[in-house]
Order: structure tokens, then C-alpha cells, then sequence
């Protein structure tokens, strides 16, 4: 069946003439014509079966894609209801043909196309043919047609079910895209109604505010599984990353919040260090898992049973939006990081490579010329070249380099600037501080772009000696400081975008992006989260 029918796609403007269509039409009219020939009483029908035979010619021929295309298996199955109601007395010998236009319609448009066929050729009948149902030939004849209706019903339902498994079993990923296709359609129209968007930092900020207030806790974090460690921060208010480690297993109240789903609090704090501070921690669950936990801390008195149910009620208005805002980074970041490789493969196989052959063909016509002016212009030329080629080459490996599960911000950071090479005159300092747990991927992956673009202003403009690059990381906190001791900033121009977009990733991430002077002449770039 799968020669007869394609499996890939079926373009509706085409199902009329698609092998298994054509073959039916054939065999189905082939026996109409020959049943009306044998049976003597039925040979009276020789006009309208002739008629029928031009419906199928018609329907058979091939047309310009169009609207009407698509309609034509509809066409086919409205006048061949038609030609067989007009036929006098109906013609028994002809109904069979309309299982033709059913099989067409289930294939290109599912049952659903074929109920509405079926119906509109059900309604033409009846009202041109106006059977007697007192009478048994009237009842007899309803019956007949009847039959013949449901059987072209059945017949819609089975094409429209063996075309979607034929293509499942042809093309597996097919539906797979599909699927993913319409999740993705419908992720991009609700993302642009969310009051916050699908950003898991602000959200699990918004969540900590609202329960510091309601809870009148004087501290509190938000925590979701690390890459590298058992949990990484979110969101803090009041709380340096050192003084929470919260672990999946062990006997903490972490733990047990987190494995069996509910809310545990305690008499003595949340720090490493117990002191005198009452603690809880409230997970936030999507259905049966725990996709976060949360940690409120207060001095004054323990958290009752009644607040901290009314916490968790709050808390669960936000988890479905902190999953998905979640589940969004990771697609965000898989598709970016994949953008950004493809982007590299484009350049170097493209541009890159004409502008290498551009510089041999410049080697070739300096070596043919003896014209001191036009081989010192040339010989201009071909340093310029280079240098472009050089720059390139650092903007491949810039949209190369990324941040990934086995390798952290610093030292992504120092395998760029060791690989990239900034310049032979150009020192680079390095003053990496990074704690067990790490941030975010995406996080990294923007810290690491404003970077670059520190980077590579300072070794195109500043005409610096030396940079210093320095970096602190404290999840949820960082700050990184991009300095040299170059002209310091210049006029900047109206079509220099390299700031904005500094400043636009910075935001992105909850951070703060600041650049100036120097006490001792150059620039400092800073980003943090504080």
C-alpha cells in the first residue's frame, strides 16, 4: 500500500489523483459499467453512467494548484450523488461509486472531511429522490443508500487512519517534529502573555518577595538542582551563598523536603552553623516531583502550621511557571549554542575561505610587478587582508567558545583567553574565584559574551598593554571586571551597538552593567549581581 499511497506528505490540491485514488476510480467505475450491462434491469441507466464516467475522467485529469483543486474530490462526490438521485428509477449499480470521493477525502482531509462529503451526498438523495417510507420499496430503497453511505463512512475512516500510520512507521521523526512544532507554537503565543515571561530569576524573585512580606521572614532563598552540585540558587534575599548548602541527602530538613515533598521546619536556622533563628524550607512540586525548594529563616518566633500551609499554596501558584520558565532556558540555550556553531561553520567555509584566496591572489600579482608604488600598495593590501582574516578567525572561535556541563565560566574563561591569543603585545591578567556550586548554564553562557565584547574592545581600540580580567563567583552572585590600561573610552558613534547589547545581556540575567575610567587611566567593565 505504500507505493500506492506517499508517505511523506500529501498535498490536499493532489489527493484526487494520488495511485490508490486513481486505481479505485477505476476499478470501482469498471464494475459499476459492468453491473448496469448484466443486469437486464439496470441497463436503463446506460445515460446516467455515461455521465459518470465523465465525472471520473474529469476528476482523474491533472490541474494548476489551486483552492478549487483542493475541493475536487468534494466535486466528485456531490455530482456523482447527484447523477445517480437523478437517475430514474435509482440506480442500485451505481452507489458503490461513491466510496471513490470518501477514500480521497480521508486521505487528504481525515474523517472529519469525509462526515461532511458523506452527509451533503446523504441530503442530495433524500430530497431528490423523496422515498415513500410507507411503502417496502421506499423503505427498501433508504435502506440500500443508507448502506452504501456507511459504508463509504467506514471507507474515509480507514484511509484517514492508514495514512497517519503509514507515515508514522515511514517517517518516525515526522510526528515527532510535528508534535514539537505545535509545543513551540504554543510556548512562543502564551510566553507573550505572561506577566514576568519565562524568566526562572525573576520569577523566583517575585515568589521570595511575596513571602518574605506574608511570612515576615528576615531571610530566604530559592533553590533548584546544579549541574555540577546537588543544588544551585536561584534568588536570595539576606543570604550569602556560603551560608546555605543545601544537600539532597542526609538528615538536614533540605533533604527531607526535598525527597519526600513536604514542608519541614526547624528550631535552629538554615546556616552551616545553627543559631538561634527558626527555619523552614517549602518544596515547590509539578505534580509528583519536587523542582525546587525554599528556604525562609526568621528570629522572632517558629513558623506556625497556618502560615506555612498558606506559604506552600502560594509557593504552588509559581511552580508550573518556574518549570516551564525552566524547561524554556534549557531549549533557549540548546538552540543558541547551536545557532552560534552554525554561524562559525558559515563563516569559515564562507567569507573566510574567499578572503584567504583573495590574499594568494594579492601574493600573486606582487610577485609579477616591479612598480615599487603599486607593490608597496600591495603589499598595504595584503596586510589588510590578514588583519581581517585574523579578526575573523577570532570571531569564529568567539561564537565557538561556550560554557557546558563539564566546563564552568572560569575556566571557559581561561581556555578563551589562552586559545584566543589576545595580541603579542597585550598582556592578560587573570584573578579567578569560584565557588563549589556554579550558576546557571545560561547565566555563564551570557557572563562569558559580555566578556568577548570587553575583550575584544579593549584589543580593537584601546590600544591597551595590559588587561585584567577578574572574576567572583558566589551563586547566585557573581562579578566580573574587564580593565586596561588603554586610551580610556573614546566618542562613542551612533551605530555602535556593542554596549547596548553588553547591557541588554546583563539585564537579561539580573545583573548590573557598569563601565568607566579607570583611577589610573583606561576602561573598567563591570557586570554583577549583588
Amino acid at each position: 500500500m505504500s507505493m500506492l499511497l506517499p508517505t511523506r506528505s500529501i498535498n490536499p490540491a493532489q489527493a484526487h489523483r494520488l495511485p490508490i485514488v486513481l486505481v479505485a476510480r477505476a476499478v470501482i467505475f469498471a464494475m459499476c459499467f459492468t453491473l448496469t450491462i448484466v443486469i437486464p434491469a439496470q441497463r436503463v441507466h446506460a445515460l446516467p453512467v455515461g455521465a459518470l464516467f465523465i465525472i471520473a475522467v474529469l476528476a482523474s485529469l491533472p490541474y494548476p494548484q489551486s483552492l478549487l483543486t483542493s475541493a475536487i474530490p468534494f466535486l466528485e462526490g456531490l455530482a456523482a450523488a447527484a447523477i445517480i438521485a437523478y437517475s430514474s428509477p435509482l440506480s442500485d449499480t451505481l452507489l458503490p461509486y461513491l466510496l471513490v470521493p470518501a477514500l480521497a477525502i480521508g486521505i487528504s482531509r481525515g474523517f472529519g472531511g469525509v462526515a461532511v462529503s458523506v452527509v451533503i451526498s446523504g441530503g442530495i438523495l433524500w430530497l431528490s429522490t423523496q422515498p415513500d417510507l410507507s411503502s417496502d420499496a421506499g423503505l427498501a430503497q433508504v435502506s440500500l443508500v443508507a448502506q452504501w453511505l456507511v459504508v463509504s463512512m467506514a471507507v474515509g475512516l480507514i484511509a484517514s487512519w492508514a495514512k497517519r500510520i503509514l507515515v508514522t512507521s515511514n517517517d518516525p521523526d515526522l510526528a515527532a517534529y510535528e508534535s514539537a512544532y505545535r509545543l513551540l507554537d504554543q510556548l512562543r503565543q502564551v510566553s507573550r502573555q505572561l506577566s514576568v515571561g519565562l524568566d526562572a530569576t525573576t520569577l523566583t524573585e517575585s515568589l521570595l518577595d511575596d513571602l518574605l512580606a506574608t511570612m515576615s521572614a528576615a531571610r530566604g532563598a530559592t533553590y533548584v538542582p546544579g549541574d555540577s552540585t546537588d543544588f544551585r540558587a536561584l534568588s536570595t534575599r539576606g543570604v550569602r551563598p556560603e551560608q546555605w548548602v543545601p544537600l539532597s541527602s542526609g538528615d538536614s530538613i533540605w533533604a527531607q523536603a526535598w525527597s519526600d515533598g513536604d514542608i519541614h521546619a526547624n528550631t535552629h536556622g538554615l546556616s552551616v552553623i545553627e543559631q538561634d533563628a527558626f527555619g523552614a524550607v517549602i518544596p515547590l512540586r509539578v505534580g509528583e516531583r519536587t523542582i525546587a525548594l525554599i528556604g525562609l529563616e526568621r528570629t522572632n518566633e517558629p513558623f506556625t502550621d497556618e502560615e506555612l500551609t498558606a506559604a506552600r499554596v502560594s509557593a504552588g501558584t509559581y511552580a508550573i511557571r518556574l518549570d516551564a520558565a525552566l524547561l524554556f532556558s534549557d531549549i533557549r540555550f540548546s538552540a543558541t549554542t547551536e545557532e552560534r556553531r552554525r554561524l562559525a561553520r558559515d563563516i569559515h567555509d564562507g567569507v573566510a575561505q574567499e578572503l584567504a584566496s583573495l590574499g594568494y591572489a594579492i601574493d600573486d600579482l606582487g610577485a609579477t610587478h616591479t612598480d615599487p608604488a603599486t607593490s608597496a600598495g600591495l603589499s598595504d593590501l595584503r596586510r589588510e587582508v590578514t588583519r581581517i582574516i585574523s579578526e575573523l578567525r577570532l570571531s569564529i572561535f568567539d561564537l565557538r567558545s561556550d560554557v557546558s556541563v563539564g566546563m564552568s565560566l572560569n575556566v571557559a574563561l581561561s581556555e578563551y583567553v589562552r586559545s584566543q591569543a589576545i595580541g603579542s603585545h597585550i598582556q592578560v591578567h587573570l584573578s579567578l574565584q569560584e565557588a563549589p556550586e556554579r550558576l546557571s548554564i545560561d547565566v555563564e553562557a551570557e557572563l562569558l559574551r559580555i566578556v568577548q565584547e570587553a575583550l575584544a574592545n579593549a584589543r580593537k581600540h584601546a590600544h591597551a598593554e595590559n588587561i585584567w580580567i577578574s572574576s567572583r563567583i558566589q551563586p547566585p552572585l557573581f562579578e566580573i571586571k574587564v580593565e586596561d590600561d588603554g586610551q580610556g573610552l573614546g566618542q562613542g558613534r551612533d551605530d555602535s551597538y556593542g554596549l547596548k547589547i553588553m547591557s541588554e545581556r546583563a539585564e537579561r540575567i539580573g545583573g548590573a552593567l557598569e563601565v568607566g575610567a579607570r583611577d589610573t587611566g583606561g576602561t573598567i567593565v563591570r557586570v554583577s549581581r549583588a
